[in-house]
Formats: C-alpha cells, structure tokens, sequence
C-alpha cells in the first residue's frame, strides 16, 4: 500500500542531491542545514500522516482537532517569537496568531465555504496558522526595526504632546502594509506565473478545474484576512511594550 509512495520519494530525492551537491560546489554551505530540515520535515509528514489517518475516520474528530489547533497555535506563536528576538514574545505572537487564523477559519465554516469535515478543516488551519505566522513575523520585524531607526523622531513627537499611538501609527501602517506584500503579490499572479499547492493538489485528485479555483481564491482571502487581523493585534499587543504608561519610549526598545 504504501510501497509505491515510498518509491517516487526515493526518486524525488535526486533533487534534494542536487541541493546538496550545488550547495557544495558552490560553497553555499546549506547543506547541513537543508539535510537537517528534509529529515525533520520528513519525519513530522510522516508523524502527522497517521496522526490524520487516524482522526479523518474519527466520529469524535471535533474531540481530536482542538489539540490539534492548540499545538499548531503554541508552535507558531513560538517560533514567530523566536524571529521577532524580542523578550517574552510569544505573549505578543501567540495571542495575535490564534486570533487571526481562528476568525479567518471560523468564517470560511460558519459561512459554509469549507463542509465541516475534518479532510478539509485540519489542512486549511494549517495554512491559516502558517501564514498568520510568518506575516505576524514580518510585521513586527519591521515595527521594530523602525522604531529603533526613527527613536529620535518618535521621542521629538512625545515631547510636543503627541501620545503613544500618534508617534508610532505610521511605522505601524508601514509594518503591516510590508508584511502583507508578499501574500498580495502571490494573489496578484495566481495561475499566471504558478498555479498554487492546494489548487494544484485538487487538480491532481481530479477535482474540476473551476472548483478547484475558487476554492484556491477562498483560501487566499483566508490566508490574507488571518494575516492582516494577527499583524494588527500583534502590533497592538507590541506597542504597549514600547511604551511606558506615561507615554514615553521604553529604554530597552
């Protein structure tokens, strides 16, 4: 059953070589860590493989998908965290991705987008709380990095009476407006330049073509409306961190 899937990986693997063999002629010095990341993310495939077999003929699926959803939150939040280099971040992340992805996913089913089958629910909180990440990510690596840039100008604002949110809205918009180009621009191209992962797997289970695209366009206003609701909490949540109560800049920004 599972003996011809294994085979076509074995094949597949000739361009992990590539990789590896580029890197090395190349002295581009990925190799240990591309040959760390295939074997990690081989061995969670595999591991959430069962995991899925298992709860996809669950009746009591509901029961198995919330500590799902919970692990996919912490891990997410944690290693956003991690990027962002920022003290006790994951209070900030973890919050602002568990929202955004919640509200996204909750309206795609309450609004009857998505059946409310474990199929299509567990894959698609996966996407949500992914891109909810690596945008919450982005954002908040870009808010910091202009407030340490524009201290002086932040301070000068304060000084003339300005408050908290006045001196900092516009690194705010920035910082957000930045976090989200990359998931715009995939938009602006879908099925110009590539045709997406959950749009080319439905082709190949031989979903109808036109379903298929407008479930791929659902899911990226679902990636995109997860994203931009976690980079607004998150820059929220990080802007109480930036500033004391009394509305002057932290020292350790």
């Amino acid at each position: 059953m599972y003996a011809e899937p294994l085979i076509k990986l074995a094949y597949a693997s000739a361009l992990a070589i590539l990789v590896m063999a580029v890197s090395y002629l190349r002295r581009i010095e990925i190799g240990r860590d591309f040959s760390f990341a295939a074997l990690r993310g081989f061995a969670q495939l595999m591991l959430l493989s069962i995991v899925l077999t298992y709860v996809f003929t669950s009746t009591i699926w509901h029961i198995f998908a919330l500590p799902i959803f919970i692990a996919m939150a912490l891990l997410a939040g944690y290693t956003s965290a991690k990027r962002v280099g920022m003290p006790k971040a994951t209070l900030i992340t973890t919050p602002s991705i568990a929202i955004g992805a919640t509200t996204s996913l909750a309206a795609m089913t309450v609004l009857k987008v998505i059946p409310l089958q474990p199929k299509f629910v567990i894959p698609l909180a996966g996407m949500a709380f992914g891109n909810a990440m690596n945008i919450c990510s982005l954002t908040l690596n870009r808010l910091l990095s202009e407030v340490r840039n524009n201290r002086s100008r932040i301070e000068a604002m304060l000084a003339l009476g300005a408050t908290a949110q006045q001196a900092v809205e516009q690194y705010e918009r920035t910082s957000i407006k930045s976090a989200l180009i990359p998931s715009i621009d995939n938009m602006r191209t879908l099925g110009i330049i590539f045709i997406p992962g959950a749009m080319t797997g439905m082709l190949m289970a031989g979903i109808d073509p036109t379903t298929a695209a407008v479930y791929q366009i659902s899911i990226f206003f679902m990636i995109i409306s997860s994203g931009i609701v976690a980079a607004v909490n998150a820059t929220y949540l990080t802007k109480k961190r930036l500033f004391t109560p009394a509305h002057q800049l932290a020292e350790d920004v």
